[in-house]
């Protein structure tokens, strides 16, 4: 005699239904976020009109937001942002593509050679923490006031980031890695391109991000200080002639750069790292 068995339904944990509502919700995250960041940015401008236009800061000191976008439409209508800009642009990415060039092969041979990292670290390390200002007289000095220091600033104050960071990335891969490729008769070079570097990579990356916004402060204390040009050269002048408005918008103009070359190599080190996730 056989008896029909009654099949139970099929239930899912409470962690993997969470997971779930996660994933679907995960989409309208960005969204979300975007729409919080532009509301409070909306609101924080709002309340600093009202403060200035009704007197409770004085606009001497803090100007307004109406004034500063008119400041900033007027430098831009005379040609002189950008005039300065573009010799501010040559500088920086002049400045980083060689940093990048030298400090990420001399970084990770750093890491990966230990003679190596034994004769020049200290003298990296006593560079990574000395302020560029410090730098910059010396600088100055030997190359003069025009473009050549500050691509040097650029060049000094991202390198040594770029390398310190290039050299922590190999020291930290997996010795485990190293060794199971050398169980398959890898040689230095296979090794090197197959197991260090891309271990290394989402650290590397990092340092890319670090060296270039220390870069963006090199070039424009180098122009507040020795410039004949540049942005930082009209922050220095608005600054000295009591100019907030335009000061203010030449300050944002270059946070936003910071910020956008910031982002764009996070994005580069996402997708070139996707393999990580």
């Amino acid at each position: 005699m056989t008896q029909d068995v009654q099949e139970l339904p099929r239930t899912t944990p409470p962690r993997v239904q969470r997971a779930q509502v996660t994933r679907k919700r995960r989409p309208w995250l960005p969204k979300v976020r975007a729409r919080f960041v532009l509301g409070s940015v909306i609101v924080v401008l709002a309340l600093w009109q009202l403060a200035g236009q009704t007197g409770v800061v004085d606009v001497m000191f803090t100007s307004t937001p109406s004034a500063i976008l008119r400041a900033g439409i007027d430098m831009i209508e005379s040609g002189e942002l950008w005039a300065n800009a573009q010799v501010t642009l040559f500088e920086y990415f002049i400045g980083l593509v060689l940093a990048v060039v030298v400090g990420v092969p001399v970084g990770m041979l750093m890491g990966w050679k230990l003679r190596l990292r034994q004769t020049f670290e200290p003298a990296l390390v006593a560079l990574y923490v000395t302020p560029s200002l410090a730098l910059l007289p010396l600088v100055v000095l030997a190359l003069g006031i025009g473009t050549a220091s500050k691509i040097a600033m650029v060049f000094i104050e991202a390198v040594i980031t770029i390398a310190v960071n290039a050299m922590a990335g190999i020291r930290e891969t997996d010795p485990k890695l190293v060794q199971a490729a050398r169980a398959f008769c890898a040689n230095d070079r296979a090794v090197f391109g197959k197991v260090l570097f891309p271990s290394a990579l989402p650290t590397i990356m990092a340092g890319l991000r670090l060296g270039a916004g220390r870069g963006v402060i090199a070039v424009i204390v180098a122009e507040l200080y020795g410039g004949t040009e540049g942005v930082g050269l009209l922050i220095s002048t608005y600054g000295q002639n009591f100019s907030i408005a335009p000061l203010l918008f030449l300050t944002l103009v270059v946070a936003i750069f910071g910020y956008a070359v910031s982002s764009l190599l996070r994005a580069i080190g996402t997708a070139t790292t996707s393999w990580k996730r």
